[in-house]
């Protein structure tokens, strides 16, 4: 597709049938023929997009500093925050809990969810702006890259630093593999660290690929369920082979490579009806369903104010009966019979 403008960033949404575009003024959605289908005028000068397949949530960051998220299912703006950080251009999401990580340029990075005015968490990451920024399938753990020439490991779940390592140039992109793997892109260079997340630090890595006609890396991405990876550079496109990086075994239901088209549309039907509302969207996704347990002070002063409640509401009973007058006998047979031939007129 020539679109004949710039284009800042790609994003598939719920299936391949359509993706979001960040052109140089608008969003659009396309379908798998090119053809546009929608215009997002909303999302203005956009430099990075999400989609959260379990809530339908298109996000979208840009110049103005401002995340959006939009519904899919229905066409609405369901949040908009400000970050007041000024323009980003580094976004991921949490695939564990749907929260969105950004990166900006004074070196932090935050954590934002649609049902929060301001960030969840706010990480000092780097002494320099925040380059770019990638979390794991598990969602424990996440890689930054910043202008300090330097890349970082963190454990979310404890926002620690794990690892640091140096680059020779500030590295431009990083992204992690579903094995885990660590990638990182600067120059005309990228390398491929194996268990840079949660084991000891690495010496030396996996795999370093120069290009040799002075190409310049700028974005690549792991493919999902394949050892490979795809590099775009300041001539085109590479693809590389990275042995063991993609999961060997795929779930069905989850992702089917070999899908027909009526499985895809039973497969679309059931994602709308398991949809989840943004509400959902939290930090700690086992909280949800999940009982606050009262304290037990909390409890006895509960205890104690129905109690009194109770005993009030019997005391004013009591004491509106008491201020009846009773006449014992004025509705008895006898009486109505006497009433009614009294009124009887020979």
């Amino acid at each position: 597709v020539q679109l004949k403008e710039t284009v800042r960033d790609v994003k598939f949404m719920h299936s391949g049938q359509f993706f979001a575009c960040a052109q140089r003024k608008y969003a659009y959605i396309y379908d798998n023929r090119g053809q546009e289908v929608h215009c997002l005028k909303d999302h203005t000068e956009v430099n990075r997009l999400e989609f959260l397949n379990h809530h339908f949530l298109l996000c979208t960051i840009g110049d103005q500093g401002v995340l959006r998220y939009q519904d899919t299912t229905y066409g609405k703006i369901i949040a908009q925050h400000r970050t007041k950080l000024g323009p980003c251009d580094a976004m991921r999401q949490n695939p564990q809990n749907g929260i969105i990580h950004l990166g900006h340029s004074n070196g932090t990075v935050t954590l934002w969810s649609p049902n929060m005015g301001h960030s969840l968490v706010k990480m000092l990451c780097h002494r320099g702006p925040v380059r770019s920024l990638a979390v794991d399938t598990s969602g424990r753990y996440m890689a930054t890259c910043g202008a300090d020439s330097q890349v970082k490991t963190w454990d979310v779940r404890m926002y620690k630093e794990i690892h640091s390592y140096y680059s020779a140039v500030p590295a431009v992109h990083v992204d992690i593999s579903q094995r885990g793997m660590l990638g990182v892109g600067y120059g005309g260079r990228v390398q491929i660290w194996d268990q840079a997340l949660n084991g000891p630090k690495a010496q030396a890595p996996y795999l370093n690929h120069q290009f040799r006609r002075g190409e310049i890396v700028r974005d690549f991405a792991f493919c999902p369920y394949d050892d490979a990876v795809g590099v775009g550079h300041s001539g085109g496109f590479s693809n590389l082979i990275v042995p063991g990086a993609g999961e060997p075994n795929y779930d069905s239901l989850i992702a089917n490579p070999f899908e027909t088209r009526n499985q895809r549309r039973e497969q679309e039907v059931a994602q709308l009806l398991d949809k989840l509302p943004a509400e959902m969207i939290q930090l700690d996704p086992d909280g949800i369903g999940v009982l606050r347990a009262v304290p037990k002070e909390v409890q006895k002063e509960r205890r104690e104010k129905a109690l009194e409640a109770q005993m009030s509401a019997t005391r004013e009973k009591r004491e509106a009966n008491l201020g009846k007058t009773r006449m014992k006998g004025k509705n008895k047979v006898s009486k109505r019979y006497r009433k009614k031939q009294a009124n009887v007129v020979d």
